[in-house]
């Protein structure tokens, strides 16, 4: 009889001010895995309860008189949606009733993005990709987020909607425009279920892969260079460039150096015996080339030196042959 008063009533009464009596749940919003066990405890106030009950498709409790507080257990959650109802009847006026509020979850059985990134493969610098993050069967869809990470930095956080109380597939898409950065860093993607209590269920990522960005070779020095000729000392010409693939170097030197002195296919020249002028190193790989020019000029101490000496000697060279 007290459960067809109950469905009358339902639909039509809200526990306002007016009514003799109220009802609590406790907690009043709560989260639960599903599979798990869960317990609600609803609280009667008022004047003369006659008793309580809880009205569930799934997990109801008969009315019981003389009570004005009653738990309700459930040993394992197996739907994704309580419709729980706590009530309460004074021994006069309208019964009072609430809503049990409970998040049933679920955290996703997997997080992957192994798939898309194999079908691209290389990436070359300056193209954009789009890399997909699959998350399989999360509940409830519109409490999750994904964040992608590339290196240790977040790159981009997406927030899902819908109205599914039951597990769902979904994914994320990252649109990237791959740069030298991004070469041999580590990517993956996070779902997390924000579900605003404490101790949210952990996240789960995906497994790390490492990105390979085609690149044109870049010097590690300055693009151009103007070095001094010491005296008596070794010339180095550092034309170290990094690229993917590993770059090759071809040199071009002034028609005055003699071949000996060219060392051949190093980032690195030491000149022993090094004429003024313009060297240039070429660093090439498969996505094009970068040059490097090292500008050669005399020391200016050496050139002092050369004049104080030819100074003293041209005149006396000529007083001998005057002689």
């Amino acid at each position: 009889m007290w459960k067809l008063i109950v469905f009358i009533f339902l639909t039509f009464q809200t526990g306002s001010s007016e009514s003799p009596c109220k009802v609590v749940i406790s907690p009043q919003q709560s989260v639960v895995k599903f599979g798990d066990p869960f317990t609600a405890t609803c609280n009667a106030s008022g004047s003369d309860i006659q008793g309580m009950g809880w009205e569930s498709p799934y997990f109801g409790t008969s009315f019981i008189n003389d009570i004005s507080s009653l738990p309700l257990k459930i040993d394992k959650v197996e739907v994704w949606k309580i419709d729980s109802m706590c009530y309460a009847a004074p021994s006069d006026g309208e019964q009072c009733v609430t809503n049990l509020k409970v998040t049933v979850y679920k955290t996703p059985d997997s997080v992957s993005i192994s798939e898309s990134l194999d079908e691209i493969g290389l990436m070359r610098e300056g193209q954009t990709y789009e890399i997909k993050c699959s998350i399989l069967n999360v509940a409830p869809v519109k409490y999750l987020s994904v964040i992608w990470y590339i290196g240790s930095v977040s790159v981009f956080e997406e927030h899902f909607k819908g109205s599914d109380d039951g597990p769902i597939n979904v994914s994320s898409v990252l649109k990237m425009t791959a740069n030298r950065s991004h070469d041999e860093s580590e990517i993956w993607c996070t779902a997390k279920l924000n579900l605003q209590t404490e101790g949210d269920p952990p996240s789960r990522e995906s497994a790390p892969h490492r990105l390979s960005v085609l690149y044109t070779p870049v010097c590690s020095e300055p693009g151009n260079e103007t070095l001094e000729i010491p005296a008596r000392k070794n010339v180095m010409l550092n034309c170290s460039a990094k690229g993917n693939p590993k770059p090759s170097y071809s040199w071009h030197y002034p028609p005055n150096v003699p071949n000996t002195a060219i060392n051949g296919d190093h980032s690195i020249q030491t000149l022993s015996f090094a004429f003024p002028g313009v060297y240039t190193c070429n660093a090439s790989n498969s996505q094009g080339t970068t040059v490097k020019y090292f500008t050669l000029v005399g020391d200016a101490g050496d050139r002092t030196t050369i004049g104080i000496l030819l100074g003293v000697f041209v005149p006396l060279l000529l007083l001998l042959v005057g002689v």
